[in-house]
């Protein structure tokens, strides 16, 4: 019994900590209900299941969000084990990227949500673009120090998506959205391939330093 409270008390803050969160998200649908009168459903259930669609819809593109979330839960989980500052805050702002972009993946910033707002696609991506510049400049010598040809392939993908969508759109369904798409899954898939590894390398190189 001591044992089982012992864990409670240990516990405790994490239980306010999901509790607290898991309240803001379903408070934050239920606002969304309220004030644009959505239908619960159409904000809680699977979007194929409220359109009645086969499971095989989107398939891609859901692979692309489980290679985002993986990607940022790698760099969260090992920004909390790396002790080196400058390590730290590469991998907590390759998180926050990665969140950027797979929220934007999901939620189609760039598509739907920026321009309703009156803010145009390219405008969008030019942001994106110095936002990675920015990001490069800024830990040019850490990413030195990695394997960044992966990252640079990452990014080069990225580009393929980017120019095809915005200049080559009137095509053919190969390339207009097997090339894009496809392009932009091999991007997320070397990101997130890129980013594992370099994680493990710093915990690596971390664990050989402190023995």
């Amino acid at each position: 019994m001591s044992v089982l409270i012992n864990q409670l008390k240990s516990l405790l803050f994490s239980f306010v900590i999901i509790f607290a969160f898991s309240c803001i998200v379903l408070g934050t649908v239920l606002y969304f209900h309220f004030s644009k009168g959505i239908a619960l459903d159409y904000l809680t259930n699977d979007p194929a299941a409220i359109a009645k669609l086969p499971v095989y819809i989107g398939v891609l593109s859901q692979f692309g969000i489980f290679f985002w979330a993986s990607a940022i839960a790698i760099c969260l989980f090992s920004s909390l084990l790396i002790n080196n500052k400058k390590h730290k805050a590469f991998i907590i702002a390759s998180a926050l990227i990665s969140m950027l972009l797979g929220f934007d993946d999901v939620f189609m910033f760039h598509e739907s949500v920026f321009p309703s707002l009156g803010i145009h696609q390219k405008i969008v991506f030019l942001c994106y673009a110095i936002l990675l510049m920015v990001y490069g400049l800024k830990f040019v010598k850490v990413l030195l120090r990695t394997d960044y040809l992966l990252f640079v392939f990452s990014v080069f993908w990225f580009g393929v998506s980017l120019l095809v969508d915005n200049f080559i759109h009137s095509s053919s369904p190969y390339i207009t959205k097997l090339l894009e798409d496809g392009a932009k899954f091999i991007g997320i898939t070397s990101w997130v391939f890129y980013f594992a590894r370099t994680c493990k390398q710093m915990l690596e190189r971390e664990t050989l330093k402190s023995t």
